[in-house]
């Protein structure tokens, strides 16, 4: 997989999840928090920040995902609702998800296999059909603005190039 693709995907999937994490700040009681990122034709897409005692609580985990668990944990779950769940353990921190400073900050604490593997099934589910492994960064950047491109109003992409160019700064 070329690294430029890797570094961007986890930088975008990072960004999002930390506006998430920001907004969780303001709720003190609060130590779960979901960051919802498709709910489509009965398929539910969320990144999850749960401690372990309450992941815990989860049926059927195996010992090689508790193993992996810190004190502070990111999953990945796709759900219909019905005949179950994937669930993907994207990272995780002994000190709560809250006192990052950015999403870069979050990058640092993702694990890649299984945040790709996640994202895979998540652009499966928006019906964004490009296989990002097998392609070359140039190759990714042209694909990402077509979708872009294809499923954004002209006002949204605007505001999505103002970010893009606070990022680069």
């Amino acid at each position: 997989m070329d690294e430029k693709v890797l570094k961007e995907l986890k930088l975008a999937f990072a960004c999002d999840v930390y506006e998430t994490v920001k907004a969780a700040r303001k709720n003190r009681d609060e130590h779960v928090f979901r960051h919802t990122m498709a709910d489509e034709d009965g398929q539910m897409v969320f990144a999850g920040m749960f401690p372990k005692k309450d992941i815990m609580e989860f049926p059927n985990l195996t010992e090689e995902f508790v193993d992996k668990l810190h004190t502070f944990n990111l999953l990945g779950v796709i759900t219909d609702g019905e005949s179950g769940l994937d669930m993907f353990y994207l990272g995780g921190m002994n000190k709560p998800f809250t006192s990052l400073s950015n999403g870069q900050e979050l990058v640092r604490h993702l694990v890649d296999e299984p945040l790709l593997a996640f994202l895979e099934m998540y652009f499966k589910i928006k019906g964004v059909m490009i296989n990002f492994r097998e392609m070359n960064y140039e190759e990714f950047t042209t694909a990402i603005e077509s979708e872009v491109f294809k499923n954004t109003s002209f006002s949204q992409m605007s505001e999505a190039q103002d970010f893009l160019e606070v990022i680069k700064n």
